[in-house]
C-alpha cells in the first residue's frame, strides 16, 4: 500500500495572522483539492487531521500522479484564488509504501478508519523533514516507480538514504 501525506506548512503563523474565517476557507480549499485529486487517480482518503489530509492508494504510479497533480495545481494558486482571496497555502508532501493494515476502530456510534503500519509512521515523520512545496518520496517507492513508471520515477531524486 502507498500513502501520501499532505500537509499546510505554517499554518499555525497563518492562524496567527489571518481571519480564523479565511484560513478555514484556505484549509477547506487544500483538503478539497488534495482529496479530489487523489479520489480522480483511485485513492481513498484515510482522513483529516488539522491542516493535514491522508490518503492511500493501492498503486505506486497512482499515488506519485496525485502528488505531482496537487503540487501543480498548487503552484498553480488553485488554492490561493479558490479560498475568496485567502492566504496561499505553502503545502508540503511524503510518499510512503509498505505493508499497512486497515480496519475499523472506535465505537458503534463513532466508527473510523485506521491505518497501521511502519510506512504510517515513518511517512508522518518524513513530512516534517520536506521544505514547503516539496514532494518527499521513499528510496523504495521511486524503485517501484522506476519499473513501473520511469518518465514519473525521475522527477524524484533520493536526498538522504538513511530516511
Amino acid at each position: 500500500m502507498v500513502t501520501l501525506f499532505a500537509d499546510i506548512a505554517g499554518s499555525t503563523r497563518l492562524v496567527m495572522y489571518h481571519d480564523p474565517e479565511k484560513v478555514l476557507g484556505a484549509f477547506r480549499c487544500f483538503s478539497e483539492l488534495v482529496s479530489e485529486i487523489a479520489l480522480a487517480r483511485r485513492g481513498h482518503v484515510k482522513d483529516f487531521e488539522g491542516d493535514g489530509v491522508l490518503l492511500y492508494f493501492d498503486s505506486a504510479v497512482d499515488a506519485a500522479e496525485a502528488a505531482v497533480a496537487t503540487r501543480a495545481a498548487l503552484d498553480r494558486g488553485q488554492c490561493d484564488s479558490g479560498c475568496g482571496g485567502g492566504p496561499g497555502v505553502p503545502a508540503r508532501l511524503a510518499l510512503t509504501m509498505g505493508d499497512v493494515a486497515i480496519g475499523v476502530v472506535g465505537p458503534p456510534l463513532h466508527r473510523a478508519v485506521a491505518l497501521v503500519g511502519p510506512s504510517i509512521n515513518l511517512g508522518a515523520r518524513l513530512l516534517k523533514a520536506v521544505p514547503p512545496g516539496g514532494i518527499a518520496a521513499r528510496a523504495e517507492l521511486v524503485a517501484t516507480l522506476e519499473v513501473e513508471a520511469p518518465s514519473l520515477a525521475q522527477r524524484f531524486r533520493l536526498v538522504d538514504p538513511a530516511l
